[in-house]
């Protein structure tokens, strides 16, 4: 189609969203039924994931150099590379903070878990493909537990993600010991 075109049906390209933001809360949440039972795992799920992410924010911050020696052995790259993992130690910090906000007041969880879902396969691709191709070609067995610790944490993000509509409330949103509450 033409731009002439557009211009001569009355601009018929609306600047409207094809679905809202709660339309697409609830078509990423899964919601079977209104009667459907509070997940109890999701509190223990969220530690799982805010412990993964504050022990590599502090690894990345605390010690930069010794991460960046451990995946480069050029120096020029290590000394490149090292304000990027420092950089990315402080978007995890900031996007977990947003996350556990999110998950406290409510506002668009299953949004949000799916965002962090795709963010999270972005980076582990990327990785793969940059940071960890040193170690791969190594062999090295704490890459591999690192991998599969980070498929384990992309796993959790889109199991949080589709049951988000079934977050506990009150005190039990941050009951961790839930599932053993009868």
């Amino acid at each position: 189609m033409t731009e002439q075109y557009f211009i001569e049906q009355g601009n018929t390209l609306a600047r409207k969203p094809l679905v809202t933001a709660n339309e697409l809360e609830a078509l990423l949440s899964k919601p079977e039924n209104d009667s459907v039972p509070v997940d109890p795992y999701f509190p223990l799920r969220l530690a799982i994931l805010t412990c993964f992410s504050a022990v590599w924010f502090l690894r990345l911050t605390l010690f930069t150099n010794e991460v960046a020696i451990d995946l480069f052995s050029n120096p020029d790259v290590r000394s490149y590379m090292m304000p990027a993992l420092y950089f990315r130690a402080w978007i995890l910090f900031v996007v977990m903070s947003i996350g556990v906000w999110s998950y406290k007041n409510g506002k668009y969880p299953a949004i949000f878990f799916g965002l962090l879902f795709v963010s999270s396969l972005f980076n582990l691709v990327f990785d793969i493909s940059i940071l960890y191709l040193e170690k791969l070609a190594q062999q090295d067995v704490r890459i591999t537990i690192v991998i599969i610790g980070r498929l384990f944490v992309s796993y959790v993000l889109f199991i949080s993600m589709r049951r988000a509509h079934r977050i506990p409330v009150g005190r039990d949103k941050w009951n961790v010991f839930l599932p053993f509450k009868k």
